[in-house]
C-alpha cells in the first residue's frame, strides 16, 4: 500500500470507448509526486513528439497529489495537464474546490483521456464504476446549466463536476475547465483540449466514508497543529480570510505591482479611483463565505448583484485579484459591478479572466490607435475606464463574435493578424498571457515568467520571492536566504531561483494550495513524510522539485521551443516610476542566464544536461497504458 495515494490511475480512450486502470509503482509516485509532476511525466512519455494539441494523440489529465484529500490545510488541489495549444509546450492548470479530493475518494489519483469521441460525451466516475455517456443535449450549454442538468439527470446532487462551456467546445485558446460553477483550471488552453476531445464533463462521486490513511497519523497531527498555528498568526492569511485575494488591489497599484492601461502605466496617479476595486467593497453583495476542501482560510465568497445593468443570475463567485486587475485596473475600469458581471460571464462560458481581461485592454489600445474600428467591434466603441466596454467585450470573446473571435485566440495570434506594430503592446510571453504582477517589482517573479516551462504564470515564484527578499522558507540550509541584493547580484542568484522554483513544484505537485506559500514557509516535506511513510528530507524534496522542473522543460525542448521564445514584452524595458522598484533596471537576460546555468539547461536549445537528467532519474518508470 502507498500511503497518501489511492494507488490507481485511470486511462480512458474516447475513440475506442475503453477504460484501463493502472497501478503505478511506488517509485513513480515518489519521483514525481502528483499534479504537474506526475502529470507532465505521463504526458512526456505518452504524447508523441510534435503531436497536434487538438489531435487524438494528445492526453488530457486530471491529477491529484499525495496531500490532496488528506484533510491538511490547503490540501484540496488538482492539476490539469496536456500539450498546450497556446505555447506548443507543457500545460498545467491548477484548480481547487472539492473535485480533486472526490476523485481520490473514488480510488484514483488521476484520470487521463486520449483519443477523440465521435460525438459529445461526459464521463462519470462513481467509485469503481466508470461510464461514458452521450452529451449531445449538453453541448452548447453554459457551465452552470451543464452542472445542473447532469445532477438532475443522474439524480445525484452531491457529485462534483468539472466541465467546459461553449468557449471550450469552440476550441477558444482562452478557455478553461470549470468545477463547482466557479473554480477554474484556466491557463494554457486546457479547456480547448477538452473541447477537441468532445468531452463535455467529468463527474466524480464516492460513497466511501473511510478517509485516506496516513502512514504516521500522530506525527502528521503534530505537524499540522504547528502549521495551523502559523496560519493563525499570519497577518497576510488573516487578510486573505477576510477579503480574499483582492483585498489589497489598490495597494498593489500604489506600489507598482498591479498594472493599469494595458501595462502602459501603474501607480495611483494613473488610476486615482482604483480603491473602488478593493474586495471589501463587495461585502455589500456578499451572501456567504466558502473555502476549498479542508481549507482553514476560506478566502472565497458567493455574492449577488441585484441592480441593473450588471445584475447577476443568482449567486456568483466573488472575483479574485487577477480578475479585479484584468477586468478593472488594466482597462482603467473602476466599476466593480461591471467586473463582477464580466467574471460571471467568464465562469459561465469557461474562459480565463486573465487572458480575457488582457485581450480587452489590447483591443482598446488597438481601437485607440486606429488599428481596428467600429466595424470590427460590431458597433461597439471601445473606451478606457468604461464598464460597458469590459462587459460587452467579455461577451464577444466568450461567444466569439466580431473581433471577439480573434481575441479568443489570445493576444499573440490577434496581434499577428492585426499587425501594424500591435505586437508591441500584446502583453504575453510565448503566447501565454501575462498575469497581473509586475516583474520589475520582483526579479524572482520575472525569472518565473520567462524561465518556467509554462511562462507568464503568476504562481511558481513564491519561494524565490521570499528568498530574494531576505526571508527563509524553512530551517534547512537549502531554504535559507543568501542575503543578496533584490535588484542586482543576478549572476549569483541561480541557486536561489532554482531552489525557490523547486520548492513550489514540490508543494504544488503535492496537492497544496500555492496561496498558503505567500509570506509563509510551508512544511511540505514535514507533511509528506508522515502521510506517505517516506523518509524524505529537504535535499530529496528539492531534488524532486528539480526533477519536475526538468521533465516539464524536457517536454518543451523536445517540441523545439527555444529559450528565446519566452521573453518579456518591450514595455518592461522601461523602469517603474513608483514603488520599491522605481528606477530599477532589471537585466532579465542575466536573470535567465543564471537560472539556466544552475539547472544546466542549454541557453540556445533549452535541452537539459544529459548527466543532470540521469542524476535526477527523470527518465524511466514508463507506464504501459
Amino acid at each position: 500500500m502507498v500511503f497518501g495515494y489511492a494507488g490507481k490511475i485511470l486511462f480512458i480512450d474516447l475513440t475506442r470507448k475503453t477504460v484501463n486502470e493502472i497501478v503505478p509503482p511506488e517509485e513513480l509516485y515518489r519521483k514525481f509526486l502528483g499534479g504537474a509532476g506526475l502529470g507532465s511525466k505521463i504526458v512526456y512519455d505518452h504524447v508523441p513528439k510534435h503531436a497536434d494539441p487538438f489531435g487524438d494523440q494528445n492526453l488530457l489529465g486530471f491529477v491529484t497529489g499525495p496531500l490532496t484529500g488528506t484533510g491538511i490545510p490547503g490540501g484540496g488541489r488538482f492539476t490539469v495537464v496536456a500539450k498546450s495549444p497556446v505555447t506548443g509546450g507543457c500545460a498545467d492548470a491548477n484548480s481547487g474546490g472539492f473535485w480533486g479530493p472526490e476523485l481520490k475518494r473514488c480510488g484514483f489519483d488521476a484520470v487521463f483521456f486520449s483519443g477523440i469521441s465521435d460525438g459529445p460525451v461526459y464521463v462519470t466516475i462513481f467509485d469503481d464504476t466508470i461510464s461514458i455517456l452521450p452529451a449531445d443535449h449538453l453541448w452548447g450549454k453554459n457551465t452552470n446549466e451543464t452542472d445542473d442538468l447532469i445532477k438532475q439527470e443522474l439524480d445525484e446532487k452531491s457529485c462534483r463536476i468539472a466541465c467546459i462551456g461553449p468557449a471550450g467546445e469552440n476550441l477558444a485558446l482562452v478557455s478553461g475547465i470549470v468545477n463547482e460553477k466557479g473554480r477554474i483550471a484556466s491557463r494554457a488552453g486546457v479547456g480547448a483540449v477538452m473541447g477537441s476531445k468532445k468531452l463535455k464533463a467529468v463527474v466524480v462521486r464516492s460513497t466511501r466514508t473511510k478517509k485516506l490513511e496516513a502512514a504516521n497519523p500522530a506525527k502528521l497531527n503534530a505537524v499540522v497543529k504547528t502549521f495551523q498555528q502559523s496560519l493563525r498568526e499570519s497577518q497576510f492569511h488573516k487578510g486573505l480570510s477576510e477579503a480574499g485575494t483582492g483585498g489589497g488591489t489598490s495597494f498593489l497599484v500604489s506600489i507598482g505591482d498591479c498594472p493599469t492601461r494595458n501595462w502602459a502605466s501603474t501607480g495611483k496617479d494613473s488610476m486615482p479611483t482604483c480603491q473602488n476595486l478593493d474586495a471589501a467593497n463587495m461585502d455589500r453583495f456578499k451572501l456567504k463565505k466558502y473555502g476549498c476542501h479542508a481549507c482553514t482560510i476560506r478566502c472565497g465568497a458567493l455574492i449577488n448583484v441585484n441592480e441593473d445593468p450588471y445584475r447577476t443570475t443568482g449567486e456568483v463567485h466573488r472575483p479574485e485579484y487577477e480578475t479585479l486587475a484584468g477586468m478593472g485596473t488594466l482597462n482603467l475600469n473602476d466599476n466593480l459591478k461591471a467586473v463582477i458581471k464580466a467574471n460571471e460571464i467568464c465562469n459561465l462560458y469557461g474562459i480565463d479572466s486573465i487572458s480575457t481581461g488582457g485581450a480587452i485592454a489590447f483591443a482598446i489600445e488597438c481601437f485607440e490607435k486606429g488599428f481596428i474600428n467600429i466595424k470590427d467591434t460590431g458597433g461597439l466603441k471601445l473606451r478606457w475606464g468604461d464598464g460597458e466596454t469590459v462587459v460587452r467585450m467579455t461577451e464577444k470573446i466568450a461567444r466569439q463574435e466580431d473581433i471577439g473571435k480573434l481575441l479568443a485566440e489570445g493576444v499573440k495570434k490577434a496581434s499577428e493578424e492585426i499587425g501594424r506594430g500591435s505586437e508591441e503592446f500584446a502583453m504575453h510571453v510565448g503566447g501565454h498571457r501575462l498575469a497581473f504582477h509586475d516583474p520589475r517589482m520582483s526579479p524572482a517573479l520575472g525569472a518565473n515568467y520567462i524561465c518556467d516551462p509554462e511562462p507568464g504564470h503568476h504562481m511558481g515564484s513564491q519561494g524565490s520571492e521570499l528568498l530574494e527578499n531576505g526571508m527563509d522558507i524553512g530551517d534547512h540550509p537549502l531554504l535559507k536566504s543568501p542575503g543578496l541584493e533584490v535588484y542586482g547580484d543576478y549572476e549569483k542568484k541561480g541557486p536561489l531561483y532554482a531552489n525557490g522554483s523547486a520548492y513550489f513544484q514540490l508543494l504544488s505537485s503535492g496537492g497544496m494550495c500555492a496561496l498558503f506559500a505567500i509570506q509563509l514557509p510551508i512544511p511540505v516535506v514535514e507533511l509528506l513524510g508522515p502521510i506517505t511513510g517516506w523518509n524524505m528530507d529537504w535535499e530529496e524534496g528539492l531534488k524532486t522539485g528539480r526533477r519536475i522542473l526538468n521533465i516539464r522543460q524536457a517536454f518543451n525542448a523536445r517540441e523545439g521551443i527555444k529559450p528565446d521564445t519566452f521573453k518579456l514584452p518591450k514595455r518592461f524595458e522601461e523602469a517603474l516610476r513608483v514603488g520599491p522598484g522605481a528606477g530599477q533596471q532589471v537585466d532579465f537576460n542575466e536573470v535567465k542566464k543564471a537560472f539556466f546555468k544552475e539547472l544546466q539547461w542549454d541557453p540556445e536549445t533549452g535541452k537539459s544536461n544529459q548527466a543532470t537528467l540521469e542524476e535526477l532519474e527523470v527518465k524511466g518508470f514508463e507506464l504501459e497504458i
